[in-house]
């Protein structure tokens, strides 16, 4: 008999309304599994790997669920993988997962999650789970890796992302979409990530940060990373990748410290670009060592930088090249 592994980690689609608020990992995901509509024969198989707000997820949980992903891909009877997620970092931890998928595998692995806890009216915890289950059902859905479902919509991890705190549509892909969607049991395929990217890690992983550029903003702080020995940091620049003269400057001591630093935009669509010659540049980063990461947000750049670190990979040129994809 084929099996559908479910593996849960917690999140609002495993939580109960108290009079103080949601509580955590009060409903194990077999109470909502039992309700699901089974397209053919399957048996269900659960992995509770966590019960947490995925506020609390970590690189090294993430990393954890990657390794129970290719354990249960080792078995030959798992027809595909659900996890359940929390939203506030599902897209980090998908396109984590994404990156480590088993190499010339084609079965799916679908992440899902819910806005509303299960007990709540008008609760969307139930219907992504079992939109979830026919996804996994389709074979539309094969060679597509990993791939986040919500609200009946299909999405590549590398370019979703959370676009609302409470609306039950909380995710988008912006300007490149959807991937499909999916509707009574019918899987519609739009289109189809144009290439998987495999990766090979372990484990400790790199201290990387975030700083977003703002007005009239110094970058000082970046000093701290320095003393604190980060191995990398993600400026989220304005625009193409410019950002101010003063913070242009904290870069260029920050990479001469030996730190990565990679460079992203604060628009959600588009990529950055040397469109400009002055002080705070994207082309001035560039002669630094700055590292442009082309339409990649601050968080997927920080996820793909702490894989390729995690990989072994560590020539600057190497990784340039990684992010120009």
């Amino acid at each position: 008999m084929q099996q559908i592994h479910i593996i849960a980690t917690g999140g609002t689609i495993s939580a109960k309304q108290t009079e103080h608020g949601a509580k955590l990992g009060k409903t194990p995901i077999q109470n909502l599994a039992s309700k699901l509509d089974i397209p053919f024969s399957c048996e269900l198989v659960y992995h509770e790997i966590a019960a947490i707000d995925s506020s609390l997820m970590t690189f090294d949980l993430v990393y954890e669920i990657t390794e129970h992903v290719h354990k249960i891909f080792s078995n030959t009877a798992a027809l595909g993988i659900i996890i359940t997620h929390g939203t506030d970092t599902l897209e980090e931890s998908a396109y984590f997962l994404s990156l480590c998928y088993p190499e010339n595998e084609n079965r799916p692995v679908i992440v899902t999650g819910s806005q509303r806890s299960g007990d709540e009216l008008g609760s969307d915890a139930l219907s992504n789970l079992q939109h979830a289950v026919w996804t996994v059902c389709s074979e539309k859905i094969r060679n597509s890796g990993v791939t986040v479902l919500f609200n009946q919509a299909l999405f590549m991890p590398k370019y979703v992302h959370k676009s609302h705190t409470h609306f039950l549509q909380a995710f988008t892909a912006q300007y490149y979409g959807m991937l499909g969607t999916v509707d009574r049991g019918n899987v519609h395929i739009a289109q189809v990530p144009r290439e998987q990217e495999y990766f090979k890690i372990k484990p400790p992983f790199a201290n990387i940060d975030i700083y977003k550029a703002s007005l009239n903003c110094t970058g000082d702080i970046l000093g701290y990373y320095e003393k604190l020995k980060y191995q990398a940091i993600i400026i989220e620049a304005f625009g193409r990748g410019n950002v101010t003269e003063e913070l242009a400057k904290n870069i260029e001591k920050l990479i001469n410290s030996g730190c990565y630093v990679i460079i992203t935009s604060d628009c959600a669509n588009g990529g950055v670009a040397d469109c400009y010659d002055f002080s705070g540049g994207l082309g001035k980063l560039i002669r630094y060592g700055a590292i442009p990461a082309f339409d990649y947000s601050a968080k997927k750049a920080r996820i793909k930088m702490a894989v390729l670190l995690a990989s072994g990979i560590t020539d600057k040129q190497e990784i340039y090249g990684y992010f120009q994809n």
